[in-house]
């Protein structure tokens, strides 16, 4: 790490930059959407369905999606080949794919396709899939997309020998439109589309990736006026939100610890400074249009900006909220901040997820044990790590064992009536999205992070004796 990137972290009480340029797979933001699309294109994947389309717009996340559904992937029974050079085209694409399977080059695209196509012959019949993606992949020629028609083709007669990722900006969709490879087209499985952040999401979003790089409590807060203001400012898109609240840490950095509050007025002059303009208000799901990256200015010159813009904001703008009484029904105060923060850590910072649930949900639930929980305006917001993983629903048939626990379970609750086989299929998919429904929970019949909560509280319920341990918490005016 850079020294003085690293002096500026150790001052504000930070182990790592919450707020990277680059991708950062290892503080995934998981919203239950998310992680729903990921296990059902590693589902495609796995299952060699054909291949997964991933578009978004730029700085949505699209390079971060895929580094995770590469670490879904990852283990025994999969090889993968990741090209992030697009500007290599047809016959050069074709032997940047080789040389990443570890493969050499013979100089022609046919011995070329021989080579590869032998090597994935080889792989199947030791039952191993092969995935290629291809990122920016907005930027391949017609010729290239043909490349990659004429590898969809290579086959057993009965399954795909390659299953193929393209990832690129919304105009990638554009490109597969083109009648002369409609083929390659009507092989698409799975369609991920990438969104901005809704204005809801942005406060979460900005305090989770602070706890992932070691908040300290009592730490660096969002007003919740000032997440309104960085969602106007950035459209929700992640990449501007990095580069505006970068710019709010060097803000923040005279300040002493219990001053540390990111206020609008913060918001907006880091905004100016980073370049950020709104995106047009859209519908989720509708087709976003081309957006243009800010450039990334140096954050050290605007420090004493920032500070001189504090002071002369408005009295009322830079007063924190009154915190609410813990008997009212409104949101937390700080001091159950600070309790929140704490049992996140107690959790450990690898895979913990932290999200809204309901009340039905809640009540679903046998023990508080392991769970941290705290009531928002508007709601509940917990936080929880489970043995049980979305990966497990497409491990290797000889390690289903937990997949066949979860089937028992739902066979006892009356949803599945099917062989205990541990097969994550249409049978388990229709009891999970019934468990779903019942639990308040999308039915989507995905196991997305909070039903796979519920089935691992309710599997370990029986050997369960108190729902009060010290790991559980409840934090707030509930």
């Amino acid at each position: 790490m850079n020294p003085a990137l690293a002096r500026h972290l150790q001052t504000l009480g930070l182990e790592r930059a919450p707020f990277p340029p680059t991708p950062d797979a290892a503080a995934w933001f998981q919203t239950a959407r998310l992680e729903t699309e990921r296990v059902e294109a590693a589902h495609c994947l796995r299952t060699r369905a054909g291949f997964v389309l991933l578009t978004g717009e730029i700085g949505t996340g699209k390079s971060t999606f895929l580094r995770r559904l590469l670490g879904a992937l990852g283990g025994e029974g999969m090889v993968t080949s990741l090209v992030f050079n697009t500007f290599l085209q047809g016959p050069d694409l074709l032997a940047a794919v080789l040389r990443d399977f570890g493969l050499e080059a013979r100089g022609t695209p046919a011995a070329d396709i021989d080579t590869l196509n032998r090597f994935l012959v080889k792989q199947w019949r030791a039952q191993v899939t092969c995935v290629l993606m291809i990122d920016d992949a907005q930027n391949l020629t017609l010729e290239s997309l043909e490349l990659l028609r004429l590898l969809t083709n290579l086959e057993t007669g009965q399954e795909k020998l390659l299953q193929i990722v393209l990832a690129g900006q919304p105009e990638l969709r554009d490109n597969l439109e083109q009648p002369g490879i409609r083929q390659l087209t009507s092989r698409i499985c799975k369609h991920v589309q990438l969104d901005v952040l809704a204005a809801d999401e942005v406060q979460r979003y900005v305090h989770y990736r602070l706890d992932a790089a070691g908040n300290p409590s009592p730490g660096i807060r969002l007003r919740a006026d000032a997440a309104q203001a960085l969602h106007r400012a950035s459209g929700g898109n992640p990449r501007r939100i990095h580069q505006i609240m970068d710019r709010c840490l060097y803000g923040l950095y005279a300040l002493p610890a219990h001053a540390r509050v990111i206020d609008p007025a913060l918001v907006r002059t880091a905004a100016a400074e980073a370049g950020a303009r709104p995106l047009a208000r859209r519908l989720r799901r509708a087709r976003p249009s081309l957006a243009t990256a800010a450039s990334l200015t140096g954050a050290l010159a605007a420090t004493v900006l920032f500070l001189a813009l504090r002071g002369t904001d408005s009295r009322a703008e830079d007063t924190p909220p009154t915190p609410v009484p813990a008997q009212s029904s409104g949101p937390s105060t700080r001091a159950d901040d600070a309790d929140w923060n704490a049992c996140l850590r107690r959790l450990g910072q690898a895979d913990v997820q932290v999200q809204a649930v309901t009340d039905t949900w809640l009540a679903q639930v046998p023990t508080r044990d392991g769970l941290c929980l705290r009531q928002l305006a508007g709601g509940w917001q917990a936080g929880w790590r489970t043995r049980l993983r979305a990966e497990d629903f497409l491990a290797a048939q000889d390690q289903h064992a937990r997949v066949r626990a979860v089937q028992a379970l739902l066979h006892a609750e009356g949803l599945y009536a099917g062989t205990l086989d541990g097969l994550y299929g249409p049978r388990m998919r229709a009891a999970i999205a019934h468990f779903q429904q019942r639990s308040g929970l999308p039915a989507s019949g995905a196991p997305d992070p909070a039903t796979l909560f519920l089935f691992d509280t309710l599997l370990a319920a029986p050997a369960a004796t108190s729902s009060t341990s010290p790991e559980t918490q409840h934090h707030g005016n509930g």
